[in-house]
């Protein structure tokens, strides 16, 4: 609860309140267009589809086209809800090295001796959205299974989430020797239970967009006390 009072006054204070509004509005103004355009590309190929086939005058049906619309306005929000949390933490990633800075000199002055290599970082990326890949093929595989789909499909962004939003705020905070060191193991389970409680309120449309540099902010704190056993002292 300490880290995350000070978490919420450092992410409620000026400077970092700036750097959660440009990524929010940049991201629903990109999320808008693409819901926009992908809802009329949608139907427009469900048009030419069935244009002058036997199946047209069925699809011509009141019933059938607002079935159709809600069916593509409940996958659409779930697509809505899963890009706006990945585009927000792309966009974020560019901000944390300053915010884990900024962090690092008001509360911990900690020296980084060797930092994290940018190609294992890279490397570590490709490998967990090779695996991303392949546990999104299994959960599509499931669809047939009514109600458990879309938890093994909650539970497999959770896992692209959780390890790309570590791995964003770890390559900043800790230095190569502490980082090999971390990614030996599994990742504690306060971590794990952070992340899963960040990805159930970016479920929740716009608290993804708006809150990630809350969770960015939260992480480092984390890190830094609870990996490199750091209290936190204001320097003002």
């Amino acid at each position: 609860m300490n880290i995350f009072y000070l978490s919420l006054q450092d992410f409620l204070s000026k400077p970092f309140l700036k750097f959660s509004i440009l990524p929010f509005l940049l991201s629903l103004l990109v999320l808008a267009l693409l819901v926009f355009y992908t809802y009329d590309v949608f139907f427009s190929y469900i048009d030419s589809a069935l244009s002058g086939s036997f199946m047209a005058w069925f699809f011509s049906f009141s019933i059938v086209q607002f079935s159709l619309a809600f069916l593509s306005a409940i996958g659409g929000f779930f697509i809505v809800v899963f890009a706006s949390v990945f585009l927000t933490m792309l966009i974020i990633s560019f901000l944390t090295p300053y915010i884990v800075k900024k962090i690092n000199q008001k509360y911990y002055n900690h020296l980084i001796k060797k930092e994290v290599h940018f190609l294992e970082v890279l490397l570590k990326s490709f490998k967990f959205l090779f695996i991303f890949c392949l546990l999104l093929a299994v959960a599509t595989f499931l669809l047939i299974i009514p109600f458990v789909s879309i938890v093994i499909y909650y539970a497999v962004f959770y896992y692209l989430f959780h390890k790309l939003l570590l791995l964003d705020v770890l390559s900043n905070v800790l230095d190569q020797s502490s980082f090999d060191s971390f990614y030996k193991n599994s990742s504690p389970l306060y971590f794990k239970i952070s992340t899963l409680v960040f990805f159930t309120l970016s479920s929740i449309p716009l608290f993804g967009l708006f809150l990630q540099v809350f969770y960015v902010i939260f992480l480092t704190h984390l890190s830094y006390q609870k990996i490199l056993n750091l209290k936190a002292n204001n320097n003002g």
